[in-house]
């Protein structure tokens, strides 16, 4: 019996669907893998700067209290406008004298708070709380760092001692006051006027009035002129004035448009539920023509949900801006709120926004 030449031959390999289903699978993974490390790596950078820019605060108060700082002899430490990366740092870096250097952020860091310049006084100080917030461009958050009025410093806080603490109660003293009245002094004797010869007092002698001589009214009759003219008259003639022409005025030229923003100061709340949004009112004056009304945080921030009643406005009038907080350490400090109009009317109106915990 001839053997079967159509016998079937066993394959190996894989087929084409098992490499295309192989080669998405390993694809996710490397993305994921790659997405992580780079989420990871930022994570790291803003943990990093953050924890630096403390350690500078920190020693920046440790060299005001060694010092024992004068009056404008204190170290301070001092961060500039929203979006900026530079921090400046005044203290005795090991010189003997007090200097200021500045410091930068890495790539993709910036600080989204407000400027500010916070001094340490000789105990280690400062007049008030204050946080800072670092914001990562990558991650889309911030990391704060937090000052306490007594120069405490913490990274990645939420609640802060000093909110914490209840106002203090001073307790009214008494008793402790010398109640005894304080004695009257005796009056010294009024001196009496020297006497004349019958007894009674010397009477002052009363002024004579003098009189004032009345000028002569000027002739009437004839007589001869000044000019050396004959005629009546009265006296010199007085010249008629010559009547002044005024210039033309002067067209003012069109009124320019003008905006504002009331008010330009909010203090919300991420707890106080009925202090978690506030409002300005943006309001345009001798406005023509069409504008896009825009609201943004200062610093390409997010800490703060932002709306805008009125996006489009033709000529004059207001739009509602609307500040909403966010929940988050991150989400603490004194931000600034840009509202403008598109085409420009006037300045950019800035709205300063507080947010406490």
């Amino acid at each position: 019996m001839k053997p079967n030449s159509r016998t079937t031959t066993q394959q190996r390999g894989f087929t084409i669907t098992q490499m295309v289903v192989t080669l998405a699978i390993i694809a996710v993974v490397s993305v994921a893998g790659v997405l992580g490390i780079k989420t990871a790596r930022a994570e790291f950078r803003l943990q990093n700067n953050a924890r630096l820019f403390a350690t500078y605060v920190e020693k920046a108060r440790a060299d005001a209290i060694r010092r024992h700082a004068a009056t404008g002899e204190e170290s301070s430490i001092e961060t500039f406008e929203p979006g900026s990366t530079t921090y400046a740092i005044t203290m005795d870096f090991g010189s003997g004298a007090v200097e200021t250097r500045n410091f930068d952020l890495d790539s993709g860091l910036s600080f989204s708070t407000v400027a500010k310049k916070v001094t340490f006084d000789w105990r280690g100080r400062i007049t008030e709380a204050w946080v800072f917030q670092i914001f990562s461009d990558y991650l889309q958050r911030s990391l704060p760092v937090d000052v306490s009025g007594s120069g405490d410093i913490t990274v990645g806080e939420q609640h802060f001692p000093d909110q914490l603490i209840p106002p203090v109660e001073i307790a009214e003293v008494t008793g402790d006051v010398d109640s005894t009245p304080t004695p009257t002094p005796t009056p010294f004797p009024t001196a009496t006027p020297p006497l004349d010869g019958s007894g009674d007092p010397e009477a002052t002698p009363t002024p004579t009035p003098t009189a004032t001589p009345t000028p002569a009214p000027p002739p009437n009759g004839n007589g001869t002129g000044a000019d050396g003219n004959n005629g009546n008259g009265n006296g010199t003639p007085t010249p008629t004035p010559t009547p002044s022409v005024n210039p033309s005025p002067t067209p003012s030229p069109s009124a320019q448009c003008v905006s504002s923003i009331s008010p330009s100061t909010l203090s919300l709340s991420q707890s106080d539920q009925a202090n978690t949004t506030g409002s300005a009112v943006f309001t345009m004056v001798n406005g023509t023509g069409v504008r896009t009304i825009s609201a943004s945080v200062a610093g390409n921030g997010n800490s703060l949900v932002l709306g805008v009643s009125l996006l489009r406005i033709d000529g004059s009038g207001s739009s509602v801006i609307t500040v909403t907080t966010k929940n988050g350490a991150g989400n603490r400090g004194v931000f600034i709120v840009n509202v403008a109009a598109d085409p420009a009317c006037g300045s950019t109106q800035q709205l300063t926004v507080s947010v406490s915990n």
